[in-house]
Parts: C-alpha cells; sequence; structure tokens
C-alpha cells in the first residue's frame, strides 16, 4: 500500500518542528528541504514509497573529484548499493548516492544550487521526469523503497 500524504505530512513536520523550508518538489512523488539561514538546495528529502521515512540526506562536498572519492571509500568499506555518479534536474548538482544500514540513503553532493537566507525561494512543482536526472547511469528499483518498513515487517514475520 502506498501512503500517498506521506511526502506533504513529513514537510509540514519538518517545516513546523524544525524550520526548514521546501525548496522545490514534484507532486507528491518527492520533497526536497532546506535550510532557513542559507543553505544547500536540500538537506534532506522525502520520496512518496509504502511508508513513512526519510528518503536522503544530502552532504555538500568540496569537488566532483570527492563525489568520486566518496563512492569509491563506501565501496572499498562494503557498501555497493547505490545511484550515482550523475548530474541532477533539481539542485543542478552532481551525485553519488550510498545505502545506509536502515535503507535510506546519504547523497554525495557537489555544485548543488545554494539558497540565501535573505532570499523567498519559490519552490517549484517540477515534472517527474525532472526529479531523476540529467544523465548518469539508470536509477536502480531499490531506490524509491522505504526499506525501513520493509525491515520492520521480515521482523515481525
Amino acid at each position: 500500500m502506498l501512503y500517498p500524504s506521506v511526502v506533504p505530512r513529513s514537510v509540514r513536520f519538518y517545516t513546523d518542528a524544525l524550520g526548514l523550508r521546501l525548496s522545490d518538489y514534484s507532486g507528491e512523488f518527492i520533497a526536497f528541504m532546506h535550510g532557513a539561514h542559507a543553505s544547500d538546495h536540500h538537506l534532506l528529502a522525502f520520496a512518496k514509497s509504502d511508508g513513512p521515512g526519510l528518503h536522503h540526506s544530502s552532504w555538500d562536498v568540496a569537488s566532483f573529484d570527492d563525489v568520486g572519492l566518496g563512492m569509491q571509500q563506501m565501496l572499498d568499506r562494503g557498501y555497493p548499493d547505490g545511484w550515482g555518479v550523475g548530474r541532477h534536474v533539481i539542485g543542478s548538482n552532481y551525485f553519488r548516492y550510498v545505502m545506509d544500514p536502515w535503507g535510506s540513503f546519504a547523497e554525495y553532493s557537489y555544485d548543488i544550487d545554494f539558497i540565501p537566507a535573505d532570499i523567498v525561494w519559490p519552490a517549484a512543482d517540477h515534472p517527474p521526469a525532472d526529479s531523476i536526472y540529467v544523465w548518469g547511469p539508470p536509477m536502480p528499483d531499490y531506490f524509491i523503497v522505504n526499506h525501513e518498513t520493509a525491515a520492520r515487517r521480515q521482523k515481525a514475520a
């Protein structure tokens, strides 16, 4: 079962509780949130899946090489699941995602849009295709899945 309101509910919670702001979104499919006091395009993202949960956190690195070096470091330490290297439309950044032990993702991000504190960022509703990438490898089938929910189901069984 999909939870159609999970993304808007997550946006409301993180706005009300932590003061994050909506950067951009694609319908109820995905939402990106930034900090109120000057921030990268997004610090957190929430994606529609089979249950509530964080999709990914975004971590700014100093260069495009650092995206690749971060990917290699995680591969060397036994964390092969992820996606990238590629470039996004929304946020305009280079990326590599690595899956954490709980099934969410950490995004190595370089050259992402920056949102100054003294402007009002007009969050836009982008077409679904723009929420994926400009270029990069195909998105793995496990990328938009709430693995935390799946793990809970396996433990309960």
